[in-house]
C-alpha cells in the first residue's frame, strides 16, 4: 500500500499502488472526493471537480453523434 494526501480534506489515506498510473481517477477513502493522477514521477494528484465532470459528459454526447 501507498499513503497519498488527498488535496480535498487534507487527510492521508492508503491506496494500493496499481492505481496509481496517469489520468487515472479514485476517490479518497475518507471524504469520498474524486482525484486524478496527472503526474506519476513525483505523483502528483489533483481533484476532479463538478464542472469538470460534467464538460466531459456533454463531450461524451456530442462523440455519439
Amino acid at each position: 500500500m501507498i499513503t497519498v494526501e488527498c488535496l480535498a480534506c487534507g487527510r492521508q489515506f492508503e491506496v494500493e499502488p496499481d492505481i496509481l498510473f496517469l489520468a487515472n481517477r479514485f476517490h479518497c477513502s475518507l471524504c469520498d472526493a474524486l482525484l486524478e493522477v496527472i503526474e506519476e514521477d513525483p505523483l502528483i494528484l489533483d481533484v476532479v471537480e463538478e464542472a469538470q465532470l460534467a464538460s466531459e459528459d456533454e463531450e461524451d454526447e456530442d462523440d455519439e453523434w
